[in-house]
């Protein structure tokens, strides 16, 4: 009994430590700590915020408080003359959005691909990432506020050669890598990364978040871009973790190139997220699929990602505001079922019971061979998290991703002999 009340005790000293780091740290006052400690969102969520988010009517932003997240593109972060346009920063690399609701405590993150192809002033089509380069911070933040009809609150830019000090100042991170990372090792942007658990220093956790040459290409950086982002967090909440905060803070403001986000922000956005389960966090990317278009700017063919009219408005609704699926919504994700056995009957009636749930069902065709022992779901939209809630409603634990081909249809699902209707479908 004494050792549990021990622990209770230290679980409530924690945020008062904390604050007197703040006091010494940054030199605050004691209402700033009160603020900190008891109201932390306050310092985020703030009339002005409010009042900003008001002006953007596609959805409901207005209670809620949301981060672009920026990444420099290390090809040319330390080339300057490489910047043409007059206060123009490098070309983003890695750009990601997070929606906080402070009165649930719903968070949603969505990373956009740098490769999606966007209009940006002054040159037209061509891809997001060119935006800080031709306008700077400012213009990608407001590119992404016009082309996601989305308001962004609050902005930060990291330098992406700063990003090992923050690894390191956290002792490194633990981290899954899923298969062998090899690219040009030994140059000055050369990976080197092996499959399985590591421990990885600053400079190896950014190799690990900068490679793309895995079967979705940039899209698959994503995903390693949002698993570090857990493992970050997981490892930030650890209650021996929060003595570092306010140096981590401090470090961290100093890598950033840009940012509206104040040290003190930056400390309640942390307190804040310490009483936030990491499993309800939502992490999703923005779908699409791969395309090639001339360039206006290079006056070349480059690939892009062309991101999805239909399915970018039911993430941002499910994901960043944590919103159902309403019925005309689920009539824009597209179902191709096909049987891989020797009868028909199953998969017709998994369109059907699909059909009743409101998704539209293209008919019912016969996969390549009969023989077909698993049932898959194959997502064609660039996307996991949708994925992952399709196959679960359905009841599948096989899927298969391709975001590199234009399909009538947003999910494919080949019913195999192991299959057996989901009790949610039927």
């Amino acid at each position: 009994m004494e050792l549990r009340r021990t622990s209770s005790q230290k679980r409530r000293i924690w945020p008062y430590f904390l604050g007197g780091a703040i006091l010494i740290a940054g030199g605050l006052g004691g209402a700033a700590y009160w603020a900190f400690v008891h109201n932390p969102v306050h310092a985020l969520a703030t009339t002005h915020v409010s009042s900003h988010n008001a002006h953007y009517t596609a959805y409901h932003f207005t209670h809620r408080v949301t981060f672009l997240l920026l990444g420099s593109s290390l090809e040319t972060s330390k080339n300057q003359q490489d910047i043409k346009a007059k206060n123009a920063r490098n070309r983003t690399d890695t750009m990601i959005l997070v929606s906080i609701n402070p009165a649930t405590k719903q968070v949603g993150v969505i990373s956009i691909p740098r490769d999606s192809r966007v209009d940006v002033p002054p040159v037209g089509q061509t891809k997001i990432a060119e935006a800080s380069f031709f306008g700077g911070v400012n213009e990608s933040v407001n590119v992404v506020e016009k082309t996601f009809h989305l308001p962004v609150d609050y902005y930060a830019y990291l330098d992406l050669f700063q990003f090992p000090k923050i690894i390191n100042d956290m002792g490194g991170l633990t981290v899954t890598i899923p298969h062998n990372e090899v690219y040009q090792p030994g140059g000055p942007l050369g990976i080197d990364l092996h499959k399985g658990v590591h421990h990885l220093n600053g400079q190896q956790a950014l190799e690990f978040v900068r490679f793309r040459n895995t079967p979705q290409g940039d899209i698959g950086r994503i995903q390693q871009q949002q698993q570090i982002l857990r493992d970050m967090v997981h490892q930030l909440l650890k209650p021996q973790e929060i003595l570092h905060w306010p140096a981590l803070a401090h470090d961290l403001l100093g890598s950033l190139s840009a940012t509206n986000l104040s040290v003190g922000q930056l400390l309640s956005l942390g307190i804040f997220a310490k009483g936030i389960p990491l499993s309800s966090v939502r992490f999703a990317t923005i779908p699409g699929y791969a395309t090639t278009h001339m360039d206006p700017y290079m006056h070349m063919k480059l690939s892009y990602w062309h991101w999805s009219r239909t399915l970018t408005p039911i993430l941002i609704q499910n994901v960043l505001l944590g919103k159902p699926l309403t019925a005309p919504q689920r009539h824009q994700v597209t179902f191709q079922v096909e049987s891989g056995t020797a009868s028909l009957a199953p998969a017709q009636k998994l369109a059907s019971a699909l059909s009743r749930e409101g998704y539209k069902v293209l008919p019912v065709l016969w996969a390549n061979h009969h023989t077909h022992r698993r049932s898959v779901i194959i997502n064609s939209t660039g996307d996991h998290y949708l994925g992952n809630q399709i196959a679960n409603m359905v009841g599948l634990n096989q899927q298969e991703f391709t975001a590199y081909h234009t399909t009538p249809w947003d999910f494919k699902i080949i019913v195999g002999s192991d299959y057996s209707p989901s009790k949610t479908l039927s």
